[in-house]
């Protein structure tokens, strides 16, 4: 377990926290998921820089990093659609992305492939953390007000439009995946 690995296992560890400080009301909670959300994202970041650095790619790593952001990214998505922000068809179809991709990687692993995350996926994965990470920052500006939904109607608006962005390019990204992958998924 070299430390890019353990940086994309300390995510996962941050879900938990993330959901508690977004659900639990305590002075300031917004802020304290903001952090968690905040240091988690970065963290996708410096593991990737350091495996690429100092040669410790590993496989552990290329299947695990994209999971841990996938999850982070869903609890984001899931405290949302508690909150009422959200579209559910962009959901949907974010995670028939999900499911396809690793469809495809658990199809390539089987023969001994392994396929790491392509640019369309990465940014992907860049739109999803700063478009929900844009959500926290404004929650936690509005920390402290009676209602923020009431105070801040746009914001709404905002989830809608930003998720339907980040809805093409995922569903893009994944018909790359499905094309770069066409050989394990075709019937012979």
């Amino acid at each position: 377990m070299n430390l890019p690995n353990r940086i994309t296992v300390f995510r996962f560890c941050c879900i938990p926290f993330l959901v508690a400080f977004s659900y639990i009301e305590f002075p300031y909670h917004w802020v304290a998921a903001l952090l968690v959300y905040f240091i988690a994202c970065m963290s996708d970041r410096l593991d990737g820089n350091i495996a690429r650095k100092k040669g410790l790619v590993t496989d552990f790593g290329k299947l695990m990093d994209p999971l841990s952001d996938k999850s982070l990214v869903f609890a984001a998505y899931l405290i949302f659609v508690n909150m009422g922000w959200h579209t559910d068809i962009c959901i949907m179809l974010m995670l028939a992305r999900e499911f396809l991709v690793a469809g495809i990687r658990m199809a390539a692993a089987t023969t001994g492939e392994v396929i790491a995350a392509n640019k369309f996926g990465k940014c992907k994965t860049f739109l999803q953390m700063a478009t929900t990470g844009m959500v926290f920052l404004l929650l936690a500006i509005g920390e402290g007000k009676a209602d923020i939904t009431m105070q801040t109607p746009w914001l709404n608006v905002y989830c809608t439009i930003a998720f339907w962005i980040v809805t093409v390019v995922a569903v893009l990204s994944g018909l790359i995946y499905a094309k770069d992958g066409w050989h394990l998924i075709k019937t012979k």
